[in-house]
């Protein structure tokens, strides 16, 4: 099967991601597809996960990307090719955060977020208009994880495309005679 070839409005957006220039960042364009992805990241099409996106917990496919400043490269969300959602961690950007957030202006909302099983108050900064979220440690002033996807409404996105950060601690394993393994 042939790729469909990029969409030209699709690709800008994605540049200014890959390129980790936030300050300029206006949303991913609708539709945006893999095939979009692909013309600007270094998207892995072999293997993909899922995962539930949002308050409705949709569930969604997501696929491995790198690009030149994600060390750990970044998660493509999309259903039925469609992408919809973009998370990175460990983001290296082109500005410090101060000069970022000041440039950005007050989030629409800030909601508290996880790092593992702790609840981390306020620091998820939330621009859905501008199809932004920044997940930041204010104490160091670094970004901890970044979401790009098309501007929406703030309902929408805390419906249909937040990330549940959230890691649930599981009971201690019990080994076959039924004791406490060490």
């Amino acid at each position: 099967m042939q790729a469909a070839r990029p969409s030209d409005l699709a690709l800008s957006p994605l540049r200014l991601l890959a390129g980790r220039d936030l300050r300029s960042f206006a949303g991913l364009a609708h539709p945006t597809s893999l095939d979009d992805v692909a013309a600007v990241f270094d998207l892995d099409r072999s293997w993909h996960g899922q995962g539930a996106l949002g308050s409705a917990r949709h569930r969604t496919d997501w696929f491995n990307a790198a690009a030149a400043g994600f060390a750990r490269g970044a998660r493509v969300w999309a259903n039925d090719g469609t992408v919809v959602l973009i998370d990175a961690t460990d983001v290296v950007l082109v500005e410090p955060l101060p000069s970022l957030l000041d440039a950005l202006g007050e989030p629409e909302t800030r909601l508290n977020s996880f790092q593992g099983t702790f609840e981390v108050e306020a620091n998820e900064y939330v621009y859905a208009r501008r199809g932004l979220t920044l997940y930041v440690n204010r104490a160091v002033d670094t970004t901890l994880r970044i979401a790009a996807f098309a501007p929406s409404s703030l309902e929408r996105y805390q419906r249909d495309l937040r990330l549940d950060l959230q890691m649930k601690r599981l009971p201690r394993s019990r080994g076959p005679s039924g004791g406490r393994l060490p």
